[in-house]
């Protein structure tokens, strides 16, 4: 597959007369079109909503372009700003459940909280290993996501949200679609455990851009279809079709359409030729 860049060598020379190298350039017209595809692909859950990450491009003007779409921001607040993120009225995801003895402390506990959930093991898609969630620091074990989401209960939390990260940048458009499985046979699981009411499941990110020639890009909307299928043959059975679906999508929606701009000024010619 043939790579084109949104950019021309004409336009970039012409460009560097007014803006000296290096900087980034963003194509806004495609940014926006990607953006509009995700919503579209999953507007099939009238909940869905998508956030943005903001320690990924934190421009000011990126950040004005998705929040014109409808997007929102996922800021991934640490433990030391639970207290800015509770003032602001802020959804909080607790990646460890020893946060919520230190939320309880200084934040107030609102009618909607999060958790973030870590399957442990591999995470295997058409038998080749995307990832180890066992290694990864991040999220709770199944056990502690209960104890977590019923400590939430006895504090007068009314709407729970379970978020998981399993993978990252994979262009199998099976990937969200088995992640998604994973987390609503969870999710019927844990509303039947603790009676608490699941409000929305999020996704996450991982759904990647080609990187190299020879691979193909993400069918966004194939990859809507199959987390759809998935919801009606796992959630609606179990009475739970009112779950909202959130993602976060950053590098899908502005990977392809964002560059830097740098002019070579050396060059290396040993046994290897390199330019930087």
């Amino acid at each position: 597959m043939e790579k084109k860049p949104f950019l021309t060598l004409p336009q970039v020379q012409e460009i560097v007369k007014t803006y000296p190298t290096p900087f980034h350039i963003y194509d806004e017209k495609a940014i926006r079109d990607n953006a509009r595809k995700v919503k579209a692909a999953f507007a099939w859950n009238p909940g869905f909503k998508e956030y943005f990450a903001v320690k990924a491009t934190p421009t000011p003007r990126l950040l004005q372009i998705l929040h014109e779409e409808g997007f929102g921001c996922d800021c991934s607040s640490l433990a030391a700003d639970y207290k800015l993120a509770s003032d602001l009225d802020a959804i909080i995801n607790f990646d460890d459940i020893t946060h919520l003895d230190f939320y309880d402390k200084i934040g107030e506990w609102k009618e909607t909280m999060s958790c973030r959930f870590n399957p442990g093991g591999d995470f295997v898609l058409d038998n080749e290993i995307m990832d180890t969630p066992q290694e990864a620091k991040y999220g709770m074990t199944r056990e502690q996501l209960i104890e977590a989401f019923l400590y939430m209960k006895a504090k007068g939390v009314k709407h729970f949200g379970i978020h998981a990260f399993l993978a990252s940048n994979t262009v199998a458009n099976e990937y969200y679609p088995a992640l998604a499985r994973i987390l609503f046979h969870l999710a019927v699981e844990v509303q039947r455990e603790t009676g608490v009411h699941i409000a929305f499941i999020n996704l996450s990110g991982g759904v990647g851009i080609p990187y190299r020639p020879s691979q193909e890009p993400s069918d966004i909307m194939a990859i809507g279809e199959g987390v759809h299928r998935a919801f009606d043959e796992v959630l609606v059975p179990a009475g739970m079709g009112d779950v909202a679906i959130y993602t976060e999508m950053g590098r899908f929606i502005l990977g392809p359409y964002g560059a830097l701009v740098s002019q070579c000024i050396h060059q290396k010619h040993t046994y290897k030729e390199y330019a930087g």
